[in-house]
């Protein structure tokens, strides 16, 4: 099959634990997505070559960056189509969980028009331990979620989708 959307990142580096857990969950709910998604990952920053080979992502290096070591947009962008081909693309904040309705809504804008922009709003929920996608995750995510999680204020755009 071939997939549907490419995801890709730059994370932070994996030294930080709280935040290598973060990413990780993260890119462990992309890869739950299924086989209709690409997730790539870009970088050379520390840990993210062993955090990709754990989660068997597609992992790309070199990276353009500024003088002062922040990854070039323009170079993530390249980067990405270079290495997939799908007809959409996602580019993600590394600390954002996605649950599989994030396909159907793609599949809705899809339906209506072929040129768009999805622009999504995140719910912020500590997480500070592994999630065990084994399970019911979802389930469970989402009754904590409802419990104590808030929506982030509008301007906090983390993911694009194209």
């Amino acid at each position: 099959m071939t997939p549907l959307l490419t995801l890709f990142t730059a994370p932070k580096p994996f030294t930080n634990p709280h935040i290598a857990t973060i990413q990780r969950n993260a890119i462990a709910s992309w890869k739950e997505l299924g086989e209709s998604v690409q997730v790539i990952v870009l970088g050379s920053d520390a840990g993210i070559a062993e955090a990709t080979a754990e989660l068997g992502v597609l992992h790309i290096p070199d990276v353009r960056c500024n003088a002062s070591g922040t990854p070039l947009i323009s170079s993530l962008f390249e980067l990405a189509r270079q290495a997939s081909d799908t007809p959409l693309y996602m580019i993600i904040n590394t600390d954002i969980i996605l649950f599989p309705e994030i396909l159907t809504s793609i599949e809705e804008t899809v339906k209506q028009t072929k040129q768009f922009l999805m622009v999504g709003q995140r719910w912020d929920l500590d997480i500070k331990d592994w999630i065990d996608f084994s399970g019911d995750w979802q389930s469970e995510l989402k009754t904590r979620l409802k419990d104590s999680g808030r929506l982030h204020p509008r301007g906090g755009s983390d993911y694009f989708i194209f």
